[in-house]
């Protein structure tokens, strides 16, 4: 019976996959704790960040918060799904692509982890502060003014978390592989609900100033790149398949009818017999002459 169960899917297959979405998400953060000491760097960071965005004409952020602040059920709506979703909604796309959709959720499972590990270089790369750092620029931390809090004091984050992985945002670089994901996994008509989650979830990280607009940016750039990759591996998979498939020994077709006696490349007529003698000379005695 164990075994049965262990070669199950719900068996052996599962665990090894809990255990790559475990240690995925513990390499995320650990990684974003790698560059917890670059205070200086972020914040210089930060600047040319926005620096940019100034230059393209971007710089919104900080205004449209503004215009948030007046409702604080909102605002608390949007710290809560940024500080929740993030995990739960990805959590449970895992599961539900796992059970229901297997194709997909191999495509699924190797797109989320190439963003992440590219995420997770540009971090230690580039770390960034994130604007809620910059009050002067007239941002709010709004986790800690309305809660609950996403990071520092009573966060489930606390000690943990690294604030200075703002670039690329994986909250959003996530939330839009989710979104494909549930697109082609499915034909429903309900399907095209799922693209509510990259939308809110750009609105929590940016009206909460946890992330700037070229965060988002970038996180789309590698998911672009890491949908690139996974259509090779795909090619790559189909390729071997079809190998596979025609690799085998022929199995050679029944004889047909006309085979039995010879194609017409092979056939040869026989060779002409020899005339018959007639019966006159055959039955004939031989006449005795004196």
């Amino acid at each position: 019976m164990a075994a049965r169960w262990w070669h199950s899917r719900y068996g052996g297959s599962f665990l090894r996959e809990l255990v790559l979405v475990v240690a995925l998400l513990l390499l995320y953060k650990y990684g974003r704790f790698l560059t917890k000491g670059h205070v200086d760097t972020a914040l210089h960071n930060a600047r040319d960040v926005i620096s940019l965005e100034r230059s393209l004409g971007v710089f919104s952020e900080a205004r449209l918060q503004d215009l948030v602040l007046r409702d604080t059920t909102l605002i608390r709506f949007l710290n809560v799904y940024y500080l929740v979703a993030h995990v739960a909604v990805t959590a449970a796309a895992f599961l539900w692509l796992y059970a229901r959709h297997p194709p997909t959720y191999r495509r699924f499972r190797n797109v989320m982890v190439v963003i992440t590990l590219w995420g997770m270089v540009v971090h230690l790369v580039l770390p960034l502060a994130p604007p809620r750092m910059f009050p002067n620029l007239g941002f709010v931390d709004t986790a800690r003014v309305f809660g609950p809090a996403s990071y520092g004091a009573g966060s489930p984050y606390k000690g943990f978390a690294n604030q200075f992985a703002a670039m690329p945002s994986l909250h959003f670089g996530w939330a839009l592989v989710i979104a494909w994901a549930v697109l082609i996994a499915t034909s429903s008509k309900w399907r095209f609900a799922v693209l509510a989650h990259p939308v809110i979830t750009l609105a929590a990280i940016v009206l909460t100033a946890n992330h700037y607009w070229l965060d988002a940016v970038v996180a789309t750039i590698l998911f672009v790149a890491a949908l690139g990759v996974d259509h090779l591996i795909e090619r790559r998979r189909k390729r071997k398949e079809q190998r596979a498939k025609g690799g085998g020994t022929p199995t050679p077709a029944a004889p047909t009818a006309r085979s039995s006696i010879g194609s017409p490349s092979t056939y040869r007529p026989a060779a002409p017999r020899a005339p018959a003698a007639s019966s006159a000379t055959c039955c004939r005695a031989p006449s005795s002459r004196g």
